[in-house]
């Protein structure tokens, strides 16, 4: 990740450094505003927001079925020192779980097997903030503004799910139509085992495939995916 940042850096004053064994991420969801209170002085007042203070810094971040969610991200010591106070206050969960959360959040997290498959609107990336179209050059712009202005976006990111165990739902696997068995009509971004049978998926794909027919896992007579509502609105193309 590292090496692939240092190639935007292009004339920004700025070196990249892996700071893995000195920084702590913790994810909290739910009602833990009391016991942040504990840690920081102010919270975040709106989603993306961030607040600064000697434990490090807390970020909103989108509710997923209506929790809310923030990252704690600190000097480890620091925020493994202030842990303890969360203990008999709030339940300690699995990464799953966030994971989970994610996408119940409508929120995609490139990984390895989908890398550079999508232009950042296939990923709804224009609808949750992961691009700013008021930003200058950068390595792939053209695209992401054709995109953007000129063209009609044919794909989209969906929330589903669908029967089945964690390992046979993979990111990267394809997705087939009933009407049209030959080829892939999509594929999978992230998936996490869901708390109430099956697996969530966060899927890529056409937005045609999602008009009539169906949509399954692996081959048009493979898995059927269920599709549940993403917590926001996507744009209509006119």
């Amino acid at each position: 990740v590292q090496k692939r940042l240092s190639m935007f850096v292009l004339r920004a004053k700025a070196k990249l450094a892996d700071a893995t064994g000195e920084t702590a991420v913790v994810g909290l969801a739910g009602d833990v505003r009391k016991a942040l209170s504990g840690v920081f002085d102010a919270l975040p007042d709106g989603v993306h927001v961030k607040v600064d203070g000697p434990a490090g810094s807390l970020i909103r971040v989108p509710d997923a079925l209506g929790r809310l969610r923030y990252l704690w991200v600190g000097p480890k010591a620091e925020v493994e020192a202030r842990l303890a106070l969360f203990d008999g206050k709030l339940t300690r969960a699995s990464a799953a779980v966030w994971d989970w959360l994610d996408i119940r959040a409508g929120e995609p997290r490139i990984t390895q097997p989908v890398v550079e498959q999508f232009v950042p609107q296939m990923v709804n990336f224009d609808v949750l903030g992961g691009v700013n179209f008021r930003k200058g050059c950068y390595p792939g712009q053209e695209v992401v503004a054709r995109s953007q202005y000129r063209g009609t976006i044919k794909r989209r990111t969906s929330l589903a799910n669908v029967a089945g165990e964690l390992a046979t739902v993979t990111p990267g696997a394809e997705l087939f139509h009933s009407d049209d068995p030959g080829q892939p009509c999509g594929m999978v971004v992230n998936a996490a085992s869901a708390p109430e049978g099956g697996v969530d998926v966060l899927i890529e794909v056409k937005l045609t495939a999602l008009e009539a027919g169906s949509v399954h896992l692996g081959a048009a007579d493979g898995p059927l995916l269920t599709l549940l509502a993403l917590p926001y609105t996507l744009p209509t193309e006119v």
